[in-house]
C-alpha cells in the first residue's frame, strides 16, 4: 500500500460532530484550516490545537459559500474534506421549505461549488466528500431533504469520477455516529453507533493511502 505525504488540509464543516473529531486527528499530522458556522466551538478547537486556524462561514447561504470559494482560489493546500451536512427531521410536508433549502445548500450545493471551483484551477488536490451509508442510497422517513442531498452528492461523485478530474476524488460514507446531531433517544442507537473519533482516525488514515475505488462505506451500525 502506497503512503502519501501532505502539507495542508482544509476541513469544511469543522465546528462539530465528525468535522471537529477530524480536526483533532488531522492537527497531529499537519496544519489545518477549518471552516464552520459555530464560532465558539471553532475557537475552542483552536485553543486546544495550536496548528488549527479557522474562519466562520455559513454554508447555507451564498455569502458563506463565497468565503470558502475565495479561500480555495487564493491559497495552497492539497487536501479538502467536505464534512458539512444536516437537515430537518420530520414529515417533509410539515417542515418549512426554508428548512429543506438549508439542508440542500449545506449538504450538497456548497460541496458542488467547491468541486466546480477546484476543477477550474490547476491545483493538484485530494478531495474527500463525506456522504452517509444511511442516507445516500435509500430513503429514510423523516429525513427527506437530507437524503436527497446525500443522494445527489453520491451521484455527483460517481459522475465526476467517470470524467477523470485529474486529481484524487473520494467519497467516505460512515454509518450512524455518536454525535450531538443524533438525538440521545434515537431508536437507531440501540443497534450500535460509531465513535466519531475512531471514524475520524479511519478517514485520515484512508486519505493517506491509495484507493482505486475512491469509496469507503461502513455498515449502518457499529455492531
Amino acid at each position: 500500500m502506497q503512503i502519501r505525504t501532505m502539507d495542508r488540509a482544509i476541513i469544511l464543516g469543522a465546528s462539530r460532530g465528525l468535522g471537529a473529531a477530524l480536526v483533532a486527528e488531522a492537527v497531529a499530522h499537519s496544519p489545518v484550516m477549518g471552516f464552520g458556522r459555530k464560532a465558539q466551538q471553532l475557537e475552542l478547537l483552536r485553543e486546544r490545537h495550536p496548528l488549527f486556524e479557522y474562519r466562520v462561514a455559513d454554508f447555507s447561504n451564498h455569502l458563506g459559500q463565497d468565503e470558502v470559494i475565495r479561500y480555495l482560489q487564493a491559497n495552497d493546500f492539497n487536501k479538502v474534506f467536505y464534512v458539512a451536512g444536516g437537515g430537518p427531521f420530520g414529515p417533509f410536508g410539515e417542515r418549512e421549505m426554508k428548512d429543506h433549502d438549508w439542508a440542500w445548500e449545506v449538504s450538497y450545493h456548497c460541496a458542488a461549488r467547491v468541486l466546480h471551483t477546484l476543477l477550474r484551477t490547476e491545483k493538484m488536490v485530494q478531495v474527500i466528500l463525506v456522504g452517509s451509508a444511511v442516507a445516500e442510497s435509500e430513503g429514510d422517513p423523516g429525513a427527506s431533504s437530507y437524503c436527497a442531498s446525500k443522494h445527489a452528492l453520491k451521484g455527483l461523485f460517481q459522475s465526476l469520477r467517470l470524467e477523470n478530474p485529474g486529481w484524487d476524488l473520494r467519497l467516505f460514507s460512515p454509518g450512524y455516529m455518536d454525535t450531538d446531531m443524533l438525538p440521545r433517544n434515537a431508536a437507531v442507537r440501540k443497534a450500535g453507533v460509531y465513535d466519531p473519533a475512531q471514524i475520524a482516525r479511519d478517514l485520515w488514515t484512508w486519505s493517506l493511502t491509495t484507493d482505486d475505488t475512491g469509496h469507503k462505506v461502513y455498515p449502518k451500525h457499529s455492531s
